[in-house]
């Protein structure tokens, strides 16, 4: 529909509107036929008043120009339905407009014009809040450009407290919430930006990476797919839909579309960074060091790529690792113990571990030692699937009695089919030497595990496993183990957890073997990180049963961890725990709620 301008600077956009320019003046330039029918009308109702506008209709227009509305229905009043066409109608045409209503306080609404008497001073008054509602949103853009995000969303929620449907607040709106955690929150607002803006390529792209961190890996490559078969050479689409498939498990097809899309854009960071990330995932840490390094050249101050890189090379150093223990209980037993291993790369992706450990055991007037050593070596298979396995010996020394001599060994398999899920599955041959006693006994496990742990969500995780034992005197045991931990606030989880096991038999040879156990805990666990300091503190009540038919205990543990990092991949860290649960310990006698298990132990990790 065309546009007339009558008289200086009033913009007739079609016949049922009239703008008036800024300021008093404008008012002299209406048509001289609307005035005399808008007095006509004042003169004939003294009653009527100016209503104000709808809310989603209170946004200045960047020409700070005021609209009035000249259609009224046969009773003087708009219906709802219309006043929302209208208000879609002014966004369509190019932005949002400070509209004011002429209404009607009369009976049957006849009398609309008497309000047009103060309508300079209200242009006025609307104008002069109009000015810094306009200005809020590049001010907002501005705080997000320098990084001042609570300023920037202020600022956005102040324009959306003016324009509920301002898509560039909403769209940052989403961004800050996504970054912050808040993925449901961002969802919602990427869902209504989509209904304004459907077409929206870079909405679409942030909806679908949204999506990718809430474990929807399905609909964000759905989304990234429809993206490209509009557009197929946008480089954040391509790195989003490979990344997307990378986090769903199939590492293998994740690689073939980074480096699909590497051959598009050789020199993208995001794209290099994500052929590193996942190579590194399948074990390949020597051709994923090479790609992170050329993502730092093309992007020297790109923070995720030297982070990867640091990652990477870390994983690529030899490695030392020192642990040292000590615990005991309420029976008199007590040990000290001390382990360390030597990491080191082997050549390509295969590296390799030696490891020694020396165990002193007293009870009462009792002892005894024991000590080894061996290797290992891990190999990847691909696809995210590792091998493990090792010999070792361990010397059994009482101090009544004659030494043995055992030879260990562990064999395992571990799999990550998504990146937010893990199994492993294992056998190992071992020295039982936990106590004094079963040190003088010799005796020696031989057993298989099996264990996953599954994050679907950033919120919650769930973990588990079982397996069975053989024991060298001919008993046999089974256990079980599983636990869920939800997030209820930052840092804090809750969840429950269960543990069984049992032994066929109870031959008294001095450890704890009752023909079930059973525990359930409701558990509470709280992670802190600042900088280089982690504090980790968890605790636990519920009930156990030990032996099938004896009477339930309260069972309860708490468990503190202090520890600090410095480069890539070292730490030091102190832990500690005190429980009265049955199943802590190995060791023989009596379990009741008094029995108390502690232990304090170091732990010490040097990248070389």
């Amino acid at each position: 529909m065309g546009r007339q301008r009558v008289g200086s600077g009033l913009l007739l956009p079609d016949p049922e509107r009239r703008s008036l320019p800024q300021g008093r003046g404008g008012l002299r330039h209406l048509p001289a036929r609307w005035q005399y029918a808008c007095r006509a009308r004042g003169r004939r109702h003294r009653g009527c008043r100016l209503r104000h506008p709808d809310r989603a209709e209170r946004i200045a227009h960047t020409c700070r120009q005021l609209l009035f509305r000249q259609r009224w229905r046969d009773d003087g009043r708009q219906s709802a339905a219309h006043r929302v066409r209208e208000a879609q109608r002014v966004r369509a045409r190019g932005g949002d407009h400070v509209a004011l209503r002429v209404g009607s306080a009369c009976p049957g609404g006849a009398c609309v014009g008497w309000g047009l008497k103060w309508a300079p001073q209200c242009a006025l008054l609307v104008l002069a809040v109009a000015r810094p509602l306009a200005a809020q949103l590049p001010e907002a853009d501005e705080a997000f450009r320098r990084g001042d995000y609570r300023a920037a969303r202020a600022g956005y929620e102040r324009v959306l407290a003016g324009d509920s449907l301002n898509v560039r607040a909403l769209y940052r709106l989403a961004i800050l919430d996504s970054w912050d955690g808040k993925l449901a929150r961002a969802l919602a607002r990427f869902a209504r930006l989509r209904r304004l803006e459907p077409k929206d390529e870079d909405i679409q792209v942030s909806q679908a990476q949204v999506l990718a961190w809430t474990g929807d890996t399905r609909s964000s490559e759905a989304l990234y797919d429809s993206v490209l078969a509009r557009s197929p050479r946008r480089a954040d689409a391509l790195a989003g839909r490979a990344r997307a498939v990378a986090w769903s498990g199939d590492l293998n097809r994740a690689e073939h579309l980074w480096r699909a899309a590497l051959e598009q854009f050789p020199d993208d960071p995001e794209l290099l960074i994500g052929l590193a990330q996942t190579l590194y995932w399948e074990g390949q840490p020597t051709l994923a060091e090479a790609y992170a390094a050329r993502a730092r050249a093309v992007a020297p101050g790109d923070r995720t790529a030297r982070e990867l890189q640091r990652l990477v090379r870390a994983a690529l150093r030899p490695e030392a690792r020192t642990t040292v223990d000590g615990a005991g209980d309420s029976d008199d037993n007590a040990f000290v113990a001390q382990e360390g291993s030597l990491i080191t790369p082997l050549g390509g992706d295969l590296r390799g571990a030696l490891h020694a450990g020396w165990r002193h055991a007293t009870r009462l007037a009792s002892e005894g030692t024991s000590y080894g050593g061996g290797g290992y070596i891990i190999a990847p298979l691909g696809k995210g699937a590792v091998v493990r396995a090792g010999l070792g010996v361990r010397r059994l020394v009482p101090d009544v009695g004659a030494a043995r001599t055992p030879v260990t060994a562990q064999l395992g398999l571990g799999i990550r089919p998504a990146r937010y899920a893990a199994a492993s599955l294992g056998y190992s041959r071992t020295a039982f030497d936990e106590t004094a006693l079963l040190i003088e006994r010799g005796f020696v496990i031989d057993a298989v595990d099996l264990s996953f742990d599954v994050s679907p969500s950033p919120d919650w995780s769930v973990s588990g496993g079982g397996g069975g034992a053989w024991i060298s005197d001919g008993n046999r045991r089974y256990s079980a183990v599983a636990a869920v931990l939800a997030r209820v606030l930052p840092g804090l989880q809750v969840g429950p957890f269960a543990r069984i096991l049992g032994y066929r038999t109870n031959p008294s040879n001095g450890y704890f073997a009752p023909d079930r156990f059973s525990v359930i805990e409701a558990r509470l666990v709280y992670a802190l990180q600042r900088s280089r300091w982690g504090v980790r503190l968890d605790g636990g009540v519920g009930t156990q049963q030990v032996f099938e038919g004896a009477p339930h205990q309260t069972e309860w543990h708490v468990g503190a961890a202090l520890s600090r990092g410095w480069g890539a991949n070292n730490e030091i860290a102190v832990v500690g725990s005190i429980t009265n649960s049955a199943g802590a310990t190995s060791t023989a006698g009596v379990r009741s709620e008094e029995f108390r298990y502690r232990a304090l132990g170091l732990r010490f990790t040097q990248g070389l």
